[in-house]
């Protein structure tokens, strides 16, 4: 009878290799060039995981609820201090490996048939269903709220996107803040 893979093992391999893919994208990600990284053999990887899809979804799910512990560790109920605050995560120069996989994920998406486009779709929408419960719990109509989550979320990633593809940080940095001021003026 197989073993059933150990959880906490497959925990600190999904952790492991989300670290060592937000460092080196997934251009190259193959369970063979990974498993160096992660001190075991892609035969290993196959056990846990079965395929590098079922790897890669475990990874970005991972991704993404760090991506939520981040949202909920901002403590305050203040829609612009929480939007300043995850613009200031976005372009953390220690976090510029999370955010361009996740970027990388989005666009890769893309392709017809991909098979992460779910899991692209469900990290929009954590994003904006984050953000539109700020806004609803702060007064904002709910049909209003979503749009305006929906358009702050993405205005972020997208000048997130213009700035890691042109270095403008003044910029981008200026273009966000009008962004916060436009939507969420007191």
């Amino acid at each position: 009878m197989p073993r059933t893979p150990d959880e906490e093992r497959r925990a600190r391999l999904v952790a492991d290799a989300l670290d060592h893919l937000q460092g080196a994208g997934l251009s190259t990600f193959t369970l063979r060039s990974l498993a160096p990284h992660l001190g075991t053999s892609a035969r290993m990887l196959v056990h846990y995981f079965g395929t590098r899809d079922a790897l890669l979804d475990a990874v970005l799910t991972e991704h993404r609820r760090r991506m939520i512990a981040g949202l909920d560790a901002v403590a305050t109920t203040d829609p612009r201090a929480t939007a300043q605050a995850a613009w200031a995560a976005m372009t953390d120069p220690a976090r510029t490996g999370h955010f361009t996989l996740m970027l990388q994920v989005l666009t890769a998406s893309l392709e017809d048939g991909h098979p992460h486009h779910a899991i692209a779709q469900d990290a929009i929408g954590a994003w904006v269903e984050h953000v539109e419960k700020l806004l609803v719990g702060t007064g904002s109509p709910p049909d209003v709220a979503r749009t305006d989550a929906t358009l702050l979320t993405s205005g972020f990633k997208g000048l997130l996107l213009d700035r890691l593809v042109t270095g403008d940080l003044q910029r981008t940095d200026a273009a966000a803040q009008r962004l916060v001021d436009l939507l969420l003026a007191p």
